[in-house]
């Protein structure tokens, strides 16, 4: 077992990381190398002054299993919590990544003892307070958390879930698999589709930056209009995800899909390709005229579904969040948690009674203000 602290020791792991991540039946968007070195680039300046403290398990030369994890020590100074995470979480809200499918990268027979090794790494690190988001229910270190010195105060929170679609056996066995009304509505979207003329495009490298912009403006007007930020008003968010855009859809690891009706853009999806999957990460959908299209956000995403159906994806994940038209062209689900635990340090019960004291402070404000 090695941790790493700095980014000349993870630099040079990377093929070891990607040899991993082709094996690991845990592997996700989050945990590629690109994903996690791009987001310490972008974000590690604001959000990781406290370091790397990425868990590197190893079978003699071969990389068996890695936990990618950074110390945040917020803006306390000597006294701050110290909060060991995920990379990629922790953010501010406002220009959070929200990385889905968090986990031990590991080889399938290496299972127990990777788990095993790290929830020991972990335990004999310096923290006050431990935060590991959005792991997926099935993970092995939720199965094995057991193992960790520290289980009895470890806290187990639902994220909420992950509405999936499986396209395994095809577009047409996928409807068929829908509700008798849910499936009367997709089909008559996607002719009421095709009869408006849509057409549908993916981005390639030649037009990466351009499909990105159409997103960015049509994600942004919808909030705009709503009184609302918008993530893309976040120039950190921006950045990061714009050069991963340049990066991955030249290979088609990430997808940028452009729906036209009558030469105007009127929707944009985004998302990420790992192995068979397709992880819908953002999308921007502008309403067209109900006699064209009753719900264009649904039509894009069926012509989308149908488009990769046929380029062999088997699941088409619509990430967390809840909406009716996830839960509706979902076939099944998959919960996240979040495993939480705090040690009785000086700095977790100060920053405890802090909490505690805005906590009051707040009830005061409310019970002493007029209305």
């Amino acid at each position: 077992m090695r941790v790493i602290g700095d980014v000349v020791a993870w630099d040079a792991i990377r093929a070891d990381w990607d040899a991993l991540y082709q094996a690991s039946p845990t592997a996700s968007t989050p945990l590629d190398f690109t994903w996690l070195r791009h987001w310490w680039n972008v974000y590690g300046p604001e959000y990781g002054r406290g370091g790397l403290r990425i868990i590197t398990l190893w079978r003699g030369a071969r990389l068996v299993g890695v936990l990618p994890l950074y110390l945040d020590v917020g803006r306390g100074g000597r006294f701050g919590v110290r909060c060991l995470r995920f990379l990629s979480t922790g953010e501010a809200e406002f220009e959070e990544v929200c990385a889905d499918y968090l986990d031990l990268l590991l080889l399938p027979d290496e299972g127990m003892a990777c788990v095993q090794a790290a929830w020991q790494a972990i335990d004999a690190m310096a923290w006050d307070t431990l935060e590991l988001l959005d792991l997926s229910e099935h993970s092995a270190l939720l199965r094995w958390r057991h193992t960790f010195a520290g289980h009895a105060r470890l806290h187990l929170v639902s994220r909420g879930a992950c509405p999936i679609a499986r396209l395994g056996d095809g577009f047409d066995a996928y409807l068929a698999s829908l509700s008798s009304k849910t499936r009367m509505h997709a089909r008559q979207y996607l002719r009421d589709a095709e009869r408006a003329g849509i057409t549908v495009e993916l981005a390639d490298a030649a037009v990466a930056d351009a499909y990105f912009d159409d997103l960015v403006r049509v994600h942004q007007a919808r909030w705009v209009a709503a009184g609302e930020p918008g993530c893309f008003s976040a120039p950190r968010f921006t950045e990061f995800h714009r050069d991963l855009v340049r990066q991955w859809v030249p290979g088609g690891r990430a997808v940028l899909a452009r729906f036209s009706h009558q030469g105007a853009v009127f929707a944009v999806l985004y998302g990420f390709v790992t192995a068979r999957k397709f992880d819908l990460y953002q999308f921007g959908v502008a309403p067209l005229d109900s006699g064209v299209l009753r719900s264009s956000g649904t039509a894009a995403n069926l012509l989308l579904m149908r488009h990769l159906a046929q380029r062999g994806i088997g699941h088409y994940d619509f990430l967390r969040g809840v909406s009716s038209y996830k839960k509706s062209l979902a076939t099944e689900q998959r919960q996240l948690l979040c495993a939480s635990c705090r040690r009785h340090t000086p700095r977790a019960l100060l920053d405890r009674m802090r909490q505690l004291a805005a906590r009051v402070l707040r009830r005061f404000v409310k019970l002493v203000t007029p209305g």
